[in-house]
C-alpha cells in the first residue's frame, strides 16, 4: 500500500524544518492568487520555488519571503515554451532536489468576444498560455515526482471549466486544464501522485480584477451568479489549494474543487 511521505505527516510539525521541509512549486506566482498562496505555503513551513514571467518582479517577491526567513527562490520562465519550462525544472531540482508539491497557477484571460467575433491570435495566445502551458509543467512535474515515487499537482482551472461561458478561447482552454487534470490523476495514482485542480468563480484578485472593472450593470449581474452574492478571495482560493497538496487531501485524486460561492448550483 501507498504509504503517505513522512514530510507532510503533520502540517506544521517541528520536523518540517530544513531541507526535511516539503518543496512546493508555483508558478504564476506574481499574481493575485500565486502571491497569496506563496505565502500561505510559507506559513506551512514549505519551501518556495516560485516562477513568473518577469524575472525583476519574482526576484522581488523571493527576496520579501526570504527576508521573513523562508527557503526561497525566484525563477523566470515562458510556460508557453518548452525550452525554458525544461530550464525550469532542471534549476528547481539542481536548487531544492525534489518537488513535493506544485501548484500550476499561471494562466490569462480571453475576454468576453462572441465566438464568431473571436481573432485566431487571441484564441492561439489563450490556449497556449493556459492548456498548453499547465501541460508542458505538468509533464515535467509527474516525471520527477514518479521518480521519487509520490508527489501532489493541484492546476488552476476555473468554474469554466466546469461550465461554458462568454470566452471560447479561455473556457475551451479551462475545459482542456480539466482533462488534463482528470487524465493525470488516474494515469499516475499508481505512482502515488495526486492531481487536482481548484475553480474559482469571481475573486477580487488577479484576472477577477479586470472583470470587476467592467461596467457596474456587468459586474452586478456577473456577481448575482454566485448566490453568496459576492466576489470570493484569493485568500480562499489558496486555502483550498494548500490543503489539496497536503496529506490531510491525501485520498482526494482528479477531483475539481469549486470555490465559487454556490455557482454551481444552478
Amino acid at each position: 500500500m501507498q504509504e503517505t511521505p513522512t514530510w507532510g505527516a503533520a502540517m506544521g510539525e517541528s520536523a518540517m524544518v530544513g531541507e526535511s521541509a516539503p518543496v512546493v512549486l508555483v508558478t504564476g506566482s506574481c499574481g493575485g492568487i500565486g502571491k497569496v498562496t506563496a505565502d500561505l505555503f510559507a506559513k506551512h513551513h514549505y519551501r518556495l520555488a516560485l516562477t513568473d514571467l518577469d524575472l525583476d518582479q519574482v526576484s522581488e517577491q523571493a527576496s520579501r519571503l526570504a527576508e521573513q526567513g523562508v527557503d526561497v527562490e525566484g525563477f523566470a520562465c515562458d510556460i508557453t515554451d518548452a525550452h525554458s519550462v525544461g530550464r525550469l525544472f532542471d534549476r528547481v531540482i539542481d536548487r531544492f532536489g525534489r518537488i513535493d508539491a506544485a501548484f500550476n497557477n499561471a494562466g490569462r484571460g480571453g475576454g468576453a468576444v462572441p465566438l464568431t467575433e473571436t481573432e485566431d491570435d487571441l484564441w492561439h495566445a489563450c490556449i497556449q498560455v493556459n492548456l498548453t502551458g499547465t501541460f508542458l509543467c505538468m509533464k515535467q512535474e509527474l516525471k520527477i515526482m514518479s521518480a521519487q515515487g509520490y508527489g501532489s499537482i493541484v492546476n488552476n482551472c476555473s468554474i469554466l471549466g466546469l461550465h461554458g461561458g462568454a470566452s471560447a478561447p479561455y473556457t475551451a482552454s479551462k475545459h482542456g486544464i480539466a482533462g488534463l487534470t482528470k487524465t493525470g490523476a488516474l494515469s499516475y495514482a499508481s505512482k502515488g501522485i495526486r492531481v487536482n485542480a481548484v475553480c474559482p468563480g469571481l475573486i477580487d484578485a488577479g484576472l477577477g480584477l479586470k472583470v470587476l472593472s467592467r461596467p457596474p450593470e456587468v459586474v452586478r449581474s456577473l456577481i448575482d451568479m454566485h448566490p453568496m452574492a459576492r466576489p470570493g478571495t484569493a485568500a480562499e482560493v489558496a486555502s483550498a489549494v494548500v490543503w489539496l497538496s497536503s496529506p490531510e487531501a491525501s485520498f482526494i485524486n482528479g477531483h475539481m474543487l469549486s470555490i465559487d460561492g454556490g455557482y454551481g448550483c444552478h
